[in-house]
C-alpha cells in the first residue's frame, strides 16, 4: 500500500434499535441523529495500532486497541487483506447516548466500515458484518446480530444470530420516533440476566404475531400498523423494573397520543413511536413535564429511522 493511506477517512455507523419491541434478538432498525463518526488512517510505523482519542462517550471506553471494539473489528478486516505490517491510527467521537441504542456495535461496524475502506474496499457487506459481530463477541461475550446489521445496512433488518446471517429487510417512510435516554445506564449483561428461561405462552405467540406485522407494514410501507405492532409481550414485564419509572413513561406517552412506547434493546433507553410528527411532538411535552416533576434525569432526542446505515462522511479523492 502506498502513502496514500495516510490520508485520514471519516465513516459514520448510526445508532440502533435492537429488538423493535417484540422481536427479541432478532429484528433491528437504524436511527437518525445519532451515531459515531471514527476516522483512521493507515502508517508504516510498526508501533502498533493506537487510538488517539474517544470524545463524547457515556461511559468510559477503553483505549486500549485490543478491548475497543472499533479497532478489534477494523484489524480483523485489514489483517483479512493482508495488511498485519500496517499500523492503524484512530480517533473515535461517540454520538451514541446512554445505553439499549446499539453503541458498542457502532462503533464494531464503524471500525469494520472504515477498515474495509482503507484497504481499497475489497470485502462484502457480510465480511464486514461477520467482523463487527466478531469484535463484539470478544468484548461482551455474545454474539448477536440485531444491531450490528441495522447499523451497517440502515433500515430494519432480520437476524438469526444461531445461523451467524442477517438480512436488509427494507425501510419505510413516515415513522416518528422519541428516545428517552436515561442519564442512568444499565448494563446489557443484567438487562438478560432478568428474561426468566421459561415464559407464557400466550406472550410468545403474540410476540410471532406482533414481529410478523412488523415485517408486514414494512413491506407495505405502512407506519399506521408499523407502529400499532411495535409492543412488547415477551420480555418487557421482566426488564421494565429494572428502568425506574418504567410504567408511568410508557403511561405519560401512551396518554400524550403516541401509538406505543417499548424498551430500545436491552435499555435503559425506551423509544415512543407515532405515524404523525405532531403526536412526537406533543408527547415530547408532556415527557419534559413528567420528567421535571420527578426529578428524572433523561436525554430527550426526536429520530426516524435511518435508510443509509453505515457511510463514508469524508473521503479524500486521494483515495
Amino acid at each position: 500500500m502506498s502513502n496514500q493511506n495516510m490520508t485520514p477517512v471519516t465513516v459514520y455507523a448510526p445508532a440502533s434499535v435492537g429488538n423493535i419491541g417484540p422481536g427479541f434478538d432478532t429484528l433491528g432498525m437504524a436511527v437518525t441523529g445519532m451515531g459515531d463518526q471514527i476516522t483512521g488512517y493507515l502508517e508504516d510505523s510498526q508501533a502498533g495500532d493506537r487510538i488517539l482519542s474517544i470524545s463524547g462517550a457515556w461511559s468510559d471506553l477503553p483505549m486500549d486497541p485490543g478491548q475497543n471494539t472499533a479497532t478489534i473489528a477494523a484489524r480483523i478486516i485489514l489483517d483479512k487483506a493482508g495488511l498485519a505490517n500496517k499500523d492503524l491510527v484512530m480517533a473515535i467521537e461517540k454520538g451514541v447516548p446512554g445505553s439499549g441504542l446499539g453503541s458498542s456495535a457502532a462503533s464494531a461496524v464503524g471500525g469494520a466500515f472504515l477498515g474495509n475502506v482503507l484497504a481499497g474496499n475489497l470485502f462484502s457487506e457480510q465480511d464486514i458484518l461477520e467482523a463487527a459481530a466478531n469484535a463484539e463477541s470478544r468484548v461482551s461475550g455474545g454474539y448477536f446480530l440485531d444491531n450490528v446489521s441495522a447499523c451497517l445496512y440502515g433500515g430494519v433488518t432480520v437476524s438469526i444470530s444461531s445461523l451467524k446471517r442477517s438480512f436488509r429487510f427494507g425501510a419505510i417512510n413516515g415513522i416518528h420516533l422519541l428516545f428517552i435516554v436515561p442519564r442512568e445506564l444499565l448494563k446489557t449483561a443484567e438487562s438478560r440476566k432478568a428474561i426468566p428461561e421459561k415464559v407464557p405462552f400466550a406472550s410468545s405467540v403474540e410476540a410471532i404475531m406482533r414481529t410478523a406485522g412488523i415485517l408486514t407494514a414494512v413491506s407495505s410501507n405502512n407506519p399506521e400498523l408499523f407502529c400499532e405492532m411495535v409492543n412488547d409481550p415477551l420480555v418487557s414485564p421482566y426488564r421494565g423494573p429494572l428502568i425506574p419509572l418504567y410504567s408511568s413513561i410508557r403511561e405519560t406517552a401512551l396518554e400524550a397520543g403516541a401509538s406505543n412506547l417499548v424498551i430500545s434493546g436491552a435499555g435503559s433507553t425506551m423509544v415512543a413511536l407515532s405515524p404523525r410528527q405532531n403526536v412526537i411532538q406533543k408527547v415530547q411535552g408532556a415527557m419534559e413535564t413528567f420528567l421535571n416533576n420527578q426529578e428524572y434525569s433523561a436525554v430527550l432526542i426526536p429520530s426516524t429511522i435511518d435508510s443509509k446505515g453505515a457511510r463514508i462522511v469524508n473521503r479524500p479523492s486521494s483515495l
